[in-house]
């Protein structure tokens, strides 16, 4: 009750939110508002979904020049960070990199990391690092992801470590003990694919075993999932028939940012356009371990320029960044499924999401009063 009064009174907010969000990238170009940080390369996984782990892992972005670029004012109005990677816990100066961030972004609220969760005891030594060195009395929480891709051995096959799902098993534990003394919150994130498409109610009951929430993502890489000859990674027509089932009966209900997504989703599978709006073509300014600066890695061209050669207001305010920005929402957003920056978007947006909102109200009211009679 008292969340649904602060929402109610922050609705004049929201919509001012949602004026600006809509002007944004058309009338002016705005600050970013979200970080992503892959702030490395090196991993410890060897997903089958993924080739980061095959690049070069001494090319990686120093300390030093990770201060430079935030010193930048152009993150001055920043709220959320995400750093992954790879592997970001690899990274022995992770804690500086997370005090950086909080030193020149003032607005954060959010710091999000994602680990793949093998090795526990590293894993533990690192978010203790960081406990100590960011100040909560300005940040909301940290976010802690842990990837779970199946139950025990095709967990270990997706993700190719072998014990892989038992030291995810540890570092949950491990992270839930320090979240009783600390504003840590905890998550697990899946990618369903057809190795794990038939254990995504078995993951659900796994996560609720453990007392945290689990975020499904689709398979991301290409048009709708087909991202390589690997037949283990290309949905059949029967793995396509679950999917869809699944998002029918078990990602759509209730109402949600979420829940809105997978709707969109089912209807892009059907040959709609898409109505999810992402934060990804205005608001967020990805780096990485590289020096590349790009919104979104949905395809090679998506590239704004490079810190080691110019400065991160001058690349994000450029005129080749503005010129990619329209070719993306010409060619790309319209028919792209990706997740990524949705739930982020539609808090800005705020106006898809309220009608989407209401009417899914307005439908359960029906619904239960014709019930009732």
């Amino acid at each position: 009750m008292l969340e649904n009064l602060r929402h109610i009174f922050r609705l004049p907010l929201y919509a001012a939110q949602g004026f600006h969000y809509n002007l944004s990238g058309f009338l002016f170009t705005p600050k970013p508002r979200m970080v992503q940080f892959p702030v490395c390369d090196r991993c410890n996984a060897r997903c089958i979904m993924c080739s980061r782990w095959q690049k070069d892992p001494d090319v990686e972005i120093s300390l030093e020049k990770i201060r430079e670029v935030f010193a930048n004012p152009l993150f001055s109005k920043v709220e959320d960070v995400s750093l992954h990677g790879g592997e970001p816990t690899l990274r022995k100066d992770l804690a500086q990199i997370c005090q950086t961030v909080q030193k020149y972004c003032p607005e954060l609220k959010r710091l999000w990391i994602s680990t793949n969760g093998f090795g526990s005891k590293r894993i533990e030594k690192r978010i203790h690092e960081i406990l100590s060195i960011i100040d909560f009395t300005k940040l909301l929480t940290l976010d802690i992801n842990i990837s779970i891709d199946g139950l025990e051995e095709t967990h270990d096959m997706i993700r190719g470590v072998r014990g892989g799902f038992n030291q995810c098993v540890e570092t949950i534990r491990v992270l839930s003990d320090l979240a009783k003394d600390y504003p840590i919150t905890l998550s697990i994130g899946t990618v369903i694919q057809p190795l794990n498409i038939q254990q995504v109610g078995e993951l659900e009951s796994f996560a609720e075993s453990l007392g945290l929430p689990i975020n499904f993502q689709p398979l991301m890489f290409d048009k709708f999932f087909n991202i390589s000859d690997d037949t283990c990674l290309t949905f059949s027509k029967e793995d396509m028939t679950r999917f869809i089932e699944i998002i029918e009966t078990k990602l759509t209900k209730g109402h949600t940012t979420t829940t809105f997504y997978w709707r969109d989703l089912l209807s892009m599978i059907g040959g709609a356009k898409r109505k999810s709006p992402c934060a990804f073509d205005r608001y967020v300014f990805s780096l990485y371990p590289t020096g590349e600066v790009l919104p979104c890695s949905r395809e090679d061209w998506i590239v704004f320029g490079n810190v080691f050669e110019q400065s991160p207001d001058n690349i994000w305010f450029s005129d080749k960044a503005k010129e990619i920005r329209r070719k993306m929402r010409k060619e790309v957003c319209p028919t792209c499924s990706f997740y990524c920056g949705v739930e982020f978007a539609l808090q800005k947006e705020f106006f898809t999401f309220l009608l989407f909102y209401l009417r899914n109200r307005i439908f359960d009211f029906h619904k239960n009063d014709n019930r009732s009679s």
